[in-house]
């Protein structure tokens, strides 16, 4: 079908269909259920009172051993749908959610979390070939919409991003829809192109979330258009920054607002840019292979890292970040392509406001494919090295100099320290690196990092290998600190002793004995419970789990006996009654000898 699903029709009439399309997923992103009411009638829950009755009917028919084969799998469906896990409301420890996915085809389906049953799916009208929109494509999806925890009565909304046309000057699409019902709320066909979308963290009075789109004509133009938006934005628009990156043309650019469009005075919503800096990269020796950023919501618990000896480091945290890989030309092809003297990989780590690069590491003999992921202040990148014939993963660490005076306890009880003071890009960062580089025995199709609510839980490296399957990594294995006799004070640290490759624990598959086929995106999301991390991988297959790297240490195990937990209770009262008892009853003796 035109929405890539696949039917069985016989004599007319549809005997089963599939939802092929979550094969060719391009964008994902999630979104809280509604919060659960009180005061809701039965009838209202169960959408009508007779279907109430007649699923009740069911189970006494169940219990009282009359039930047919049918109804027996009518009432596992009834009860699997009404168990705790698949509920269709927010859970105190966020773990139910929908995760909302965007196909190639332009169709956008809610699943739920607790089973992956889909509960909507909408194929866009805006993204339907027709006169008005030539060959449409789907391009991303993102939160438009979010309204406050308190606000039941709001639904949040999602902003679905596509294109008419192949070409760069293309038409864009916009359209909005609702995440709890799948309904289109509004379609925007625009009359320019859309070539970067950038998601602001600003928010209008209605909660809706700003967007800035660039043009091919390098125009910016901000969204929603309303006039709260605008007074928003321009509040805060000689903060916002960006860069673009052209692989072809080895350049790489840092823009900001200039002022209103030249073209168009009358649209005020419309914004000309002007360019900071540029680095290019020279195509004779260097072609740009991957650049990865930090994400914008990730939450870091602390900028102090205590080392051994009771010393602190201070990590250089900036959301302006980027980290570009470059490989040598005759290099840029499949492994084995060059020999190792031709071949030939450099890391870098740039400042994105001011351009400045402010790490680089250079590894002779190494070539793509790269895969890396950023997160607080380090960055992890997995090549092929082509003289030792191994696959291995460095890493980059870069701490602030800046905050290394901060280590006088006196300094910080009378504040005289400048942990408080601004932090700007532009001023010359005193950033110091360690890197580290370690064998790795797999292939690698792609990389994430666990994401937590508050940034306190370790962190572990979700790694999809090339069997198809995802391998959490302790961060630690990954830490540029590590020697081969580590003191006393950095094993208490929690320094592992060097070794030249990383461990491949069979435990640590989270994927277990299952296989994402054609595996091609980790997304992890923190939920509510501190030590959990939701993670969703896709491909041709969809896989869906929770892990907790250290543990679930503010929680208690599903398995857990509370009724031995009683007993226990109960069990030391009495003991402590009775040893009162005997207590008293010696002292008694004792007294009257």
């Amino acid at each position: 079908m035109e929405d890539h699903s696949l039917l069985l029709v016989q004599q007319g009439e549809i005997v089963w269909s599939r939802e092929d399309g979550l094969a060719s997923i391009v964008d994902s992103t999630t979104s809280e259920l509604p919060v659960e009411k009180d005061g809701v009638s039965v009838a209202k829950v169960e959408e009508n009172l007779l279907e109430w009755l007649k699923g009740h009917m069911l189970k006494l028919k169940g219990t009282l051993m009359l039930a047919s084969a049918a109804d027996v799998t009518t009432i596992q469906g009834m009860r699997l749908k009404s168990s705790e896990k698949n509920k269709m409301t927010r859970d105190h420890n966020g773990f139910r959610k929908l995760i909302i996915v965007l196909t190639k085809a332009g169709k956008v389906l809610a699943l739920h979390t607790g089973d992956g049953r889909v509960i909507w799916s909408l194929l866009l009208p805006s993204l339907r070939e027709s006169d008005a929109c030539e060959c449409p494509s789907a391009l991303n999806i993102y939160p438009w919409h979010v309204p406050h925890h308190h606000a039941m009565d709001e639904n949040p909304s999602l902003l679905i991003v596509g294109k008419c046309g192949q070409s760069s000057d293309s038409p864009g699409v916009l359209s909005v829809v609702d995440s709890y019902t799948g309904k289109e709320l509004n379609s925007i066909k625009l009359a320019h192109s859309i070539v970067q979308v950038i998601p602001l963290p600003l928010t209008d009075t209605n909660e809706q979330r700003l967007h800035l789109i660039i043009d091919s004509n390098s125009y910016a133009h901000l969204y929603p258009r309303t006039p709260d938006s605008i007074d928003v934005f321009l509040r805060e628009m000689s903060n916002i920054y960006w860069y673009s990156a052209d692989a072809e043309k080895g350049m790489i650019k840092g823009h900001s607002l200039k002022s209103k469009c030249d073209l168009d005075s009358t649209d005020e919503y419309c914004f000309s840019t002007k360019e900071l800096w540029s680095i290019i990269v020279p195509s004779e020796s260097e072609r740009i292979a991957t650049i990865a950023t930090r994400k914008m919501n990730e939450v870091v618990h602390t900028q102090a890292k205590v080392i051994a000896d009771q010393e602190v480091m201070y990590k250089y945290i900036s959301k302006n970040l980027v980290f570009v890989a470059t490989v040598s030309p005759k290099a840029a092809g499949e492994i084995g392509s060059a020999t190792p003297e031709e071949a030939s990989l450099v890391a870098y780590l740039i400042d994105a406001v001011s351009g400045r690069i402010l790490h680089r590491v250079t590894h002779q003999g190494a070539q793509g494919p790269i895969h890396a992921v950023v997160s607080e202040n380090w960055v992890v990148y997995h090549y092929f090295n082509l003289r030792a014939h191994r696959y291995e993963m460095s890493v980059i660490e870069i701490y602030d100099q800046s905050r290394a005076v901060n280590k006088d306890v006196w300094k910080l009880i009378l504040g005289k320290h400048n942990l408080t003071s601004p932090i700007t890009s532009y001023s010359r960062p005193e950033v110091v690196g360690e890197n580290q580089t370690y064998f790795f025995t797999h292939s690698v199709k792609a990389m994430a990092v666990t994401a937590t609510a508050k940034g306190i839980t370790s962190k572990q490296l979700l790694i999809g290998t090339i069997g198809d399957q995802v391998l959490a990594l302790d961060k630690r294995f990954l830490d540029p600190r590590r020697t081969a006799n580590p003191s006393q004070a950095e094993k208490e640290e929690g320094i592992i002793p060097l070794t030249d490759a990383l461990p491949i624990i069979p435990q640590s598959y989270i994927t277990h004995s299952h296989q994402v086929e054609g595996l091609r995106s980790i997304v992890t999301v923190p939920a509510k419970l501190e030590s959990t991390t939701l993670v969703f991988s896709y491909g041709v297959d969809l896989f869906f789990t929770r892990i907790a790297p250290s543990r679930t240490y503010d929680s208690l195990t599903e398995d857990f006996s509370y009724a031995l937990l009683l007993i226990t209770i109960i069990a030391l009262v009495v003991a402590i009654f009775v040893t009162w008892i005997l207590s008293e009853k010696k002292e008694l003796r004792e007294k009257w000898r």
